[in-house]
């Protein structure tokens, strides 16, 4: 099993501390975080968001779970993959931060696929994060994307990615 939590703070300023605290705790289960909020010359966000990438025991990771849904400024959501799962966690919410995760299997003809499709919709795709991974005993790439713009380019990305076989698509949305 693989786990990816995505976390969204409300005020960064007010709860960050305490996530953090949270985070340190558990840094044994984290083996990626890639945090990101709003910043521009005029404006810099209170709002941000924590993507982790969780390995080890599944109760250890459960327990940052827990920990995490202590706090009263944050939510929580997560994906999840394992073979039993392929058509969990999609919603759809206009204006909202929308996480795909995909698990790629290593095959270099899926590979390409995947790259092209993504090149093909990179005006939606905001932040893109890899990560090597082991997929039932195989290598694997854990790929994070971050998607803005229009809506209906999201959900043609996302069907384009689940058309390839040994691919395995998520969301998460906030």
């Amino acid at each position: 099993m693989i786990k990816v939590l995505g976390i969204k703070i409300i005020d960064r300023i007010k709860e960050a501390g305490l996530t953090q605290g949270i985070l340190s705790k558990h840094a044994s289960v984290i083996t990626t975080r890639m945090g990101f909020h709003e910043v521009t010359d005029e404006i810099c966000s209170r709002e941000a968001y924590i993507i982790l990438h969780l390995n080890g025991d599944p109760a250890d990771t459960e327990k940052l779970a827990f920990d995490l849904k202590t706090l009263e400024g944050i939510e929580i959501r997560e994906m999840i993959f394992t073979v039993e799962n392929e058509n969990l966690n999609k919603e759809s919410v206009k204006n909202s931060v929308e996480i795909l995760g995909m698990l790629v299997e290593r095959n270099p003809s899926v590979i390409s696929a995947v790259q092209k499709i993504l090149t093909s919709y990179g005006c939606n795709i905001r932040t893109r994060l890899g990560v090597n991974e082991v997929f039932f005993g195989e290598p694997a790439g854990l790929i994070i994307l971050e998607l803005r713009g229009d809506e209906k380019q999201r959900i043609l990305l996302e069907k384009d990615l689940k058309s390839l076989t040994k691919v395995h698509v998520r969301t998460m949305v906030f």
